[in-house]
This record gives C-alpha cells, sequence and structure tokens, in this order.
C-alpha cells in the first residue's frame, strides 16, 4: 500500500465498504505512516463538517449532481481508483 492508493480509498475507508483485505491494509499503512494518518484525520473532520452544512440555495440538485461527477472523473484520472 501506498500513500497514493491509500488516500483514493479514505471514503470507502470510513463508509466500511471495503474489502477485509483492503481495510487490515489501509489501516497498516495508517498505523505506520503519518502523512496518511494525518490526512485521514483531516478527511475525516471535513465530511463530518461538511455534512452539517446545507448546500447553498442558489445551486441546483442538478448541477450538485453534475460537480459530483466531475470530482469522481478527475479523482478517478488522478488517481486510478474509481470513486
Amino acid at each position: 500500500m501506498n500513500c497514493k492508493l491509500c488516500s483514493a480509498l479514505f471514503q470507502e475507508f470510513l463508509e466500511d465498504s471495503l474489502s477485509e483485505e483492503l481495510i487490515v491494509e489501509v489501516q497498516d499503512h495508517i498505523r505506520t505512516c503519518s502523512k496518511c494518518r494525518v490526512s485521514l484525520r483531516t478527511y475525516t473532520l471535513t465530511v463530518t463538517l461538511s455534512r452539517k452544512v446545507d448546500p447553498p440555495c442558489c445551486v441546483s440538485p442538478e448541477t450538485l449532481d453534475r460537480l459530483k461527477k466531475i470530482i469522481r472523473e478527475r479523482l478517478l484520472k488522478t488517481n486510478g481508483v474509481p470513486v
């Protein structure tokens, strides 16, 4: 497990949607990599805080869906891992 792959798996890790094997690999990597440990804490905090904020009233649901799709595509292109 390298840092790039580990960080690409953060969302699925937090949602508990990874295979048991990948969960163990991410946990092992986080245990030994302080950079990823901090990144996961930051990511977790960001997700938690963002769930407490309503989307701006001026953004339509369709626009939000398009933005999410663009973000997923860019993460896939950057990390090579489906999001």
